[in-house]
């Protein structure tokens, strides 16, 4: 299958108003793609639209809220009506609840599932029609981690993101089986400095954050260009993802016990009294940033994220270590 180089692309980028989104469009303009960007906030929106138009590219915006296919529908409309064709799609549109279980609200357990898994949903039922008239192209979903790793306080996020991560297999393999040439990529991040810890919703009297190690968004833009180009089915943003979902599969008592210590590592020390409802019915007007509040302490490069997008290089540094190792050995025998 092969995919079009960015510069040649038009990008949809659902959830793009701050955070991972915003980076994510940013940087795929610096590329040369066409860009319609879409979220709740119109403020985030206007600011990315006026900062990518600023540096020379091209993009447009709608107002969108995913939990509406209609309102999809009507991005992937804008789109076609602005640049002829859809290439490449994102989803990356999520809201978090950071409670234990038991003091998760029933409805907003179903708000998370409406945003997070079903607006995937319509994302992809939008995007696959789209694409096959573009003669084929790129479905990115932008999930998580917590697709194969659960976080204490975080059931509902992580039940949503079972959920996509279930859905994107088994529409994956229906392409596949048709024989459409349309890749769908899973992008699995770590715990990424974005707004979104600030913009959860929680009874914490502190602001709640995720477990490090801590990463920039740039390592999942670096995931999403990569997959906008190439075929391939997961990427992790964050080698510390990766990590985890290996000892969740090979030992997973283990990673209970590792991780049921972690909660003290879920909270900071930023006063938030009583909570705060986040964004789970409306967007923050005001937050149109792509980092969060974590910089001082984020990472903005992952070695196995850079070797995941860059499997020359990665070819090239095993084969060198081999010819080492091989180098080494002869000289012990020489011995």
């Amino acid at each position: 299958m092969q995919l079009k180089p960015i510069a040649d692309q038009v990008v949809v980028v659902l959830g793009a108003s701050s955070g991972i989104g915003r980076a994510s469009a940013l940087r795929l303009a610096e590329k040369g793609a066409a860009l319609v960007v879409a979220a709740r906030s119109e403020p985030g929106l206007q600011s990315l639209v006026q900062e990518i138009t600023d540096r020379g590219g091209r993009a447009a915006y709608v107002v969108c809220d995913v939990v509406d296919p209609d309102q999809v529908q009507a991005v992937a409309e804008a789109a076609v009506s602005a640049y002829g064709r859809i290439d490449t799609w994102v989803n990356v549109a999520a809201v978090l609840v950071h409670a234990p279980f038991e003091q998760t609200l029933p409805e907003e357990f179903r708000r998370l599932m409406e945003i997070n898994y079903l607006g995937q949903v319509h994302g992809a039922l939008t995007a696959l029609p789209r694409l096959r008239e573009a003669g084929g192209g790129a479905l990115i979903t932008v999930s998580s981690v917590e697709s194969r790793v659960a976080l204490p306080r975080h059931s509902a996020y992580a039940a949503s993101k079972h959920a996509v991560e279930g859905m994107t297999d088994a529409l994956r393999r229906d392409l596949m089986a048709e024989g459409a040439p349309i890749s769908v990529t899973s992008i699995k991040p770590a715990t990424i400095n974005t707004p979104f810890f600030t913009s959860a919703a929680h009874t914490l009297d502190v602001e709640p954050t995720g477990p490090p190690p801590i990463y920039q968004p740039s390592v999942v833009a670096d995931c999403v260009l990569y997959a906008a180009e190439h075929p391939v089915r997961d990427l992790y943003a964050g080698g510390a993802g990766r990590i985890m979902s290996a000892v969740q599969a090979l030992a997973p008592r283990l990673m209970d016990a590792a991780l049921s210590r972690a909660v003290p590592l879920e909270s900071t020390s930023t006063p938030a009294p009583g909570g705060a409802p986040g964004t789970l019915y409306a967007p923050r007007e005001e937050d149109n940033r792509t980092e969060g509040d974590l910089g001082a302490r984020a990472r903005g490069v992952s070695a196995y994220t850079w070797l995941q997008t860059h499997p020359r290089a990665a070819s090239l540094l095993a084969g060198g270590a081999l010819a080492t190792a091989a180098l080494a050995r002869n000289r012990r025998h020489g011995r």
